[in-house]
């Protein structure tokens, strides 16, 4: 097995910024048919994460920047290997089986699905609620898709910027109502976030903190429907 922990380049993440520069616009539409007509370079990529899992000696910002990337570059493959649907939630229904559940790569020798992945590793080695403002399941109400690779030297300034993107992003929350509309996202991993808000209000003050026009932290909460159509084409 090869490892290229001490490569710059991989920690770059290079092949995959290039992938993504290419077919990710700057709204976060994902054009998942020129990803397939490079599947060649798509699976460079995968292979070279599946040969190189994290090591004990790499930072926590490369190993969360692994994970991250491994997420959104394995769920394109996965619409890759199924394209033509609408919905990933369609992928595994003939045999009522999860698409987050189907183990179909490979991070060294161990079986991996994507529900291992966020689960298993990115929510239970990791305190980084951030994270999911950063994953994107391939449907429409997910975070923007990041036009770039995240690195670990840009890793806290990503993040950041993923969090105001996807906290003022009208598809996500609709802020500047009565009652305000949050995103699920929240409702689902409410735990992971206790180091930022514990109730309704300390939940709307912080919001407040990252929405670019002030809400009304006294105003009703109520959670936004999850749209799972695919976000790209």
């Amino acid at each position: 097995m090869a490892i290229l922990t001490d490569s710059e380049s991989f920690h770059q993440h290079q092949i995959w910024d290039v992938l993504v520069h290419q077919f990710v616009d700057d709204h976060g539409f994902v054009n998942y048919k020129g990803f397939k007509n490079n599947e060649t370079e798509v699976d460079e990529y995968l292979n070279l994460l599946t040969q190189n899992p994290p090591q004990s000696n790499w930072a926590i910002s490369q190993k969360l920047a692994y994970w991250i990337n491994a997420y959104n570059a394995f769920t394109v493959k996965l619409i890759m290997n199924n394209y033509g649907i609408g919905d990933i939630r369609a992928i595994g229904l003939a045999n009522q089986q999860s698409p987050f559940k189907i183990s179909f790569f490979k991070i060294g020798e161990e079986d991996f699905t994507l529900d291992k992945l966020e689960h298993e590793i990115l929510r239970k080695e990791f305190d980084e609620p951030r994270i999911h403002f950063c994953l994107v399941c391939a449907s429409f109400s997910c975070p923007k898709f990041r036009y770039e690779a995240f690195t670990a030297d840009k890793l806290e300034e990503q993040l950041v910027d993923q969090t105001s993107d996807f906290i003022n992003d009208p598809d996500k929350n609709s802020l500047h109502q009565n009652p305000i509309g949050i995103s699920s996202l929240f409702q689902w991993y409410w735990d992971d976030f206790s180091a930022y808000f514990r109730d309704k209000q300390s939940l709307l003050n912080w919001i407040n903190k990252h929405s670019k026009t002030p809400i009304n932290i006294n105003a009703d909460l109520e959670y936004l429907p999850y749209n799972c159509a695919l976000n790209g084409i």
